[in-house]
């Protein structure tokens, strides 16, 4: 009896280790709170979001934040919609992801809709760099001539709610780059098109990558003095 005490009082320190190890698990696995700053171009291959200018996207733990001249919008983790604000008109309202597919596809031009059909082969990676942050290039290829160059790095945390909303704005135009994209790992940090009409056109840039979620919980949020719009048309006025 002796002995089993014995060896029962040596192996409670390594009993008491192991537990602290797995409840220290959880917090090692949490991702590192950040703040991705993209720059998006999306009327560079599309005129028809021309009025949106240039749009600043940012990506937090909790959800993404995007940003153009006159309209705002985000979507936390988890969302099926996005909630979409004028700071002109002060009015707010949701959409569902899957209605902003379907309004986009409605107003992709023919010649883009012709890229929903064309067969999409992903090659890649191949390691390399976007400015300090370690990144691996795929790229999309429709033919000889036409590709899509797709920079993403596992340096920064995947945001699950980011890649929900790009996905839901790429099918509304080809539903087969889309389906091509969701195979692609890593979180995009530098996006560009080369195609017939436009070559070498960045339509996402990194802009700046900080380690910290400060102001995450205002980006996620309907701003002060906000009114719900009447009807969703009164959000584009």
């Amino acid at each position: 009896m002796q002995r089993s005490d014995t060896n029962n009082r040596k192996g409670r320190p390594v009993a008491a280790a192991l537990f602290i190890c797995a409840l220290a698990l959880p917090l090692a696995a949490a991702p590192r709170p950040y703040h991705l700053e993209l720059e998006a171009y999306p009327a560079a291959p599309f005129p028809w979001f021309a009025k949106f200018g240039t749009i600043d996207v940012h990506v937090y733990n909790a959800g993404v934040e995007a940003e153009s001249l006159w309209l705002k919008g985000f979507s936390r983790n988890g969302d099926k919609d996005i909630t979409l604000m004028n700071p002109v008109a002060r009015f707010y309202t949701s959409m569902a992801l899957s209605d902003m597919t379907a309004m986009i596809r409605r107003l992709s031009s023919t010649e883009e809709n012709d890229l929903a059909s064309a067969t999409t082969r992903v090659q890649g990676p191949l390691a390399g760099r976007v400015g300090s942050v370690r990144a691996s290039r795929y790229r999309l290829v429709y033919g000889p001539a036409a590709w899509i160059d797709i920079w993403t790095s596992r340096d920064i945390p995947e945001s699950a709610q980011l890649r929900v909303v790009v996905d839901s704005m790429i099918r509304g135009v080809s539903p087969q780059t889309a389906n091509a994209a969701r195979t692609i790992p890593g979180t995009p940090v530098y996006i560009e098109l080369n195609f017939r009409r436009f070559q070498k056109v960045p339509f996402l840039k990194l802009k700046r990558l900080t380690w910290s979620n400060e102001g995450q919980a205002d980006a996620l949020k309907v701003g002060s003095y906000y009114f719900r719009a009447p009807v969703v048309d009164a959000i584009w006025k």
